[in-house]
């Protein structure tokens, strides 16, 4: 009788842990799914803004609203990103639209790719007629979440098209130094001499001659989806000497960091060593500190260091109705940099989601490593910054947007200035919905459930 009442007891015992995992796990999983809806409100004011601002009929986000110069322009990076906006907020045929127009629309495609910039009241369409690796890439990376969220054929096959455009840029010459990197562009046609040169200036480098440390990344990302989906060698092999490229050129290991990339001239290679914060941010998410750890011990966690102790800055900012505000984010160029080139620090909306989104990665990386403390440490990082930019959002009637940096008409760092004062752009909204709803746009997603999920 006596043994019978202790495996009674056992079983009640095998019973209630059964049931307290069951509650544990419920526990974990259920926050997951609910934590977009805690900014429910935020993403809706954000996606009501790009539905405003975009154009009624080809469904393209207009890239900067308030500065003149660009009106009505579209931006084929911004395109993309707003793609994806779409696709992680369940806006599926606004998502198909903008690509369909990519697909189906000869007058944007020039050298084998797609135009840097649009504009889509212009029957001659073109506003920016160069074309650049980067801005294809993230159309094809958009493309390819799409083809993953409906299993439309047409989509993968375009996604396919821009990543064998990205292929033919690839340096195959085993001898030379940027061998497996991919050139900032393709050659240009010869009758402009300025052509697909930076800045339009025929005394500057040609796209053919430089390698961008941020264009690889985003090819690297690229290619690996592709290889997981079709299995494909020729995606595997490209992926495989970009990755070669990036450890051997584009990574910095004296300084734990990236350089920006590399450029050929009449004098040999010159390794470019100006640093682009959003290069970090992209590296972490698009390599994970799987592969970053591998080159170097900690060096995923090293490279967020060196962001936060250069980039991060905290500076004020008068929001339209007078408010005075103090936002913490990431700049364009390091403290130092701003100084050098005589501005203030200031902080780019879009760059910061980019290293929020950075953060998630590197939470999730030590969740399944169970190391929590870690895990905690990023957590707070991230939901601390989501927090400043939150703030920093412009409020119009029910929608939210941002400003390009906190600064109007200042000079960037690379290659360009900010738009002028009052202007709102699509870049920053589409990311803040990207980092709101847990969804990474440079990792393979493996499940429909994965954006919920995996990042969370």
């Amino acid at each position: 009788m006596f043994e019978d009442v202790l495996m009674l007891k056992g079983s009640y015992k095998k019973v209630f842990k059964k049931l307290f995992f069951l509650f544990l796990l419920f526990s974990l999983i259920k926050p997951l799914h609910l934590y977009s809806d805690i900014y429910s409100v935020y993403v809706d004011k954000f996606l009501n803004w790009i539905n405003e601002n975009s154009d009624k009929d080809t469904g393209l986000p207009f890239s900067h609203i308030g500065d003149e110069r660009f009106r009505d322009w579209t931006i084929t990076y911004d395109s993309a990103v707003a793609v994806l906006a779409y696709i992680a907020t369940g806006e599926i045929k606004k998502a198909e639209k903008i690509i369909d127009f990519y697909i189906n629309n000869q007058k944007i495609w020039r050298l084998g790719g797609i135009i840097e910039a649009i504009c889509v009241k212009n029957p001659v369409l073109g506003e920016d007629w160069s074309v650049r690796a980067g801005s294809n890439l993230w159309i094809g990376i958009a493309s390819f979440h799409l083809y993953k969220k409906i299993q439309k054929e047409k989509y993968l096959k375009f996604s396919e098209k821009i990543a064998d455009f990205a292929i033919s840029l690839q340096n195959k010459d085993k001898e030379d130094f940027n061998f497996g990197g991919i050139r900032l562009g393709p050659k240009g046609e010869g009758r402009v001499a300025c052509d697909q040169h930076l800045d339009w200036d025929i005394n500057q480098p040609s796209f053919w001659q430089v390698y961008a440390t941020e264009h690889n990344i985003d090819a690297y990302a690229l290619f690996n989806m592709l290889y997981q989906e079709t299995k494909e060698k020729k995606y595997k092999e490209a992926k495989e000497k970009v990755l070669s490229w990036l450890k051997r050129v584009g990574f910095n290991k004296k300084e734990s960091r990236f350089n920006r990339g590399a450029r050929e001239g009449k004098y040999g290679v010159k390794i470019d060593k100006e640093v682009a914060t959003d290069v970090h941010s992209w590296a972490i998410s698009a390599l994970g500190p799987e592969i970053l750890n591998k080159w170097q011990p900690d060096l995923a966690e090293k490279i967020i260091e060196f962001v936060e102790k250069n980039y991060l800055v905290e500076v004020k900012f008068v929001k339209p109705d007078g408010e005075i505000i103090k936002v913490k984010g990431v700049d364009f160029v390091s403290k130092e940099k701003a100084k050098n080139l005589n501005r203030p620090s200031m902080v780019s909306p879009e760059w910061t989601f980019q290293l929020i989104n950075a953060y998630r990665r590197m939470e999730n990386y030590y969740k399944q490593k169970r190391n929590f403390k870690k895990m905690k440490e990023f957590k707070t990082k991230r939901e601390d910054l989501i927090k400043n930019m939150l703030k920093l959002a412009i409020e119009i009637n029910n929608s939210l947007a941002y400003p390009y940096a906190t600064l109007p008409e200042a000079i960037i760092g690379h290659e360009f200035k900010t738009p002028k004062e009052g202007n709102l752009s699509v870049v920053g909204v589409a990311w803040a919905i990207l980092v709101l709803k847990g969804f990474d746009p440079l990792v393979f997603p493996k499940s429909e459930n994965y954006y919920i999920l995996k990042f969370q």
